[in-house]
């Protein structure tokens, strides 16, 4: 008493008679509906949108109606019902929305309609998703790495439009550019710890105050520079692969979840020169080397490796903002 008939998309053809042995012709008496596969909108790197066309005929004694729509999708080809899907029952749907995706992957999905005779799906279309999951805090974006911590890694350097962009260079505990970075012209140059925290540079954490910290004063928000535990997690949880960006060397730095960052290897400011870009990579920390009154933590990379260690305050390098 039941058939399906294919055309273009997916048409299901279904009988339904007065009583238990009545036999009738195709499409006498029938309930036809098409389903049809429209575009994946909306992607990000975990979830995406799928707009389906169900379209439906009902001919005068027909009474067996579609029971559930909505899209299937998988990491193979022909994803059925038996695979992620979100649907409604009953009520027609436009846009159903694809969540808890894997970033950076290649994914299949079909629309679909059921009813009593059965399940019938539209046409594959395949879509990936994207590199990175992130957002925006006061204007500038983040990534979320799936770190321990749940800390999020600011996109660009403070200073830079882009990724791959070096943007400024700031001595420890400055705010500001300038045109020398020597001795005798940094804020922090020979101060200890205790002097550092009753000059309110430092904080009870042996971090910078929000004051004297580039990302802070520079982006606001809570945008803040990295402690040096926090560049340590950076190193230890994620994969570092050396690596080239629109023409600029430097490290994509890809997380447990598989989102990933780029640190440029912005070299650094020395007096009135800048050295080793496009070789090594340095960036700040928040917090001071206790051990030397004229040397901060910060994060270093070279073609051979990432270290976090310490260097002397008053150089100018590349600041990587973070938020809780």
């Amino acid at each position: 008493m039941k058939k399906i008939l294919l055309t273009l998309s997916v048409i299901i053809l279904l009988f339904a008679g007065c009583k238990k042995d009545d036999v009738f012709e195709e499409g006498e008496y029938g309930y036809k509906f098409t389903v049809t596969t429209n575009d994946v909108t909306d992607i990000t790197a975990t979830s995406a949108r799928c707009d389906i066309t169900v379209a439906e005929l009902i001919a005068a004694d027909g009474d067996i109606k579609i029971t559930e729509r909505g899209v299937c999708w998988s990491t193979s080809q022909n994803p059925t019902i038996n695979d992620y899907k979100t649907s409604v029952v009953t009520v027609p749907g436009t846009f159903y929305s694809l969540t808890n995706l894997t970033p950076n992957t290649t994914y299949y999905v079909r629309a679909y309609a059921t009813n009593s005779a059965g399940t019938g799906y539209g046409d594959e279309v395949r879509f990936t998703t994207l590199e990175e999951d992130g957002g925006i805090i006061n204007g500038h974006e983040y990534v979320d790495l799936g770190l321990p911590s749940g800390l999020k890694w600011a996109t660009c350097n403070v200073g830079a439009n882009n990724p791959e962009d070096y943007g400024d260079y700031f001595a420890w505990g400055e705010t500001t550019t300038k045109s020398e970075y020597i001795w005798g012209n940094s804020l922090t140059d020979g101060l200890t710890i205790s002097e550092l925290q009753s000059q309110g540079i430092i904080d009870g954490n042996h971090n910078l105050t929000p004051s004297h910290d580039a990302a802070t004063a520079n982006w606001g928000g809570s945008w803040r520079m990295p402690t040096e535990a926090e560049q340590r997690e950076l190193i230890d949880n994620c994969t570092w692969e050396r690596t080239t960006q629109n023409g600029v060397n430097g490290y994509k730095v890809t997380g447990p979840n598989g989102n990933s960052i780029f640190l440029p290897a912005a070299g650094y400011r020395y007096g009135s020169s800048l050295d080793h870009a496009g070789e090594y990579g340095y960036y700040w920390s928040s917090s001071p080397y206790e051990s030397d009154s004229s040397s901060a933590y910060r994060l270093y990379f070279d073609s051979s490796g990432q270290y976090v260690d310490w260097d002397y305050r008053g150089d100018g390098r590349s600041v990587r903002p973070v938020a809780e």
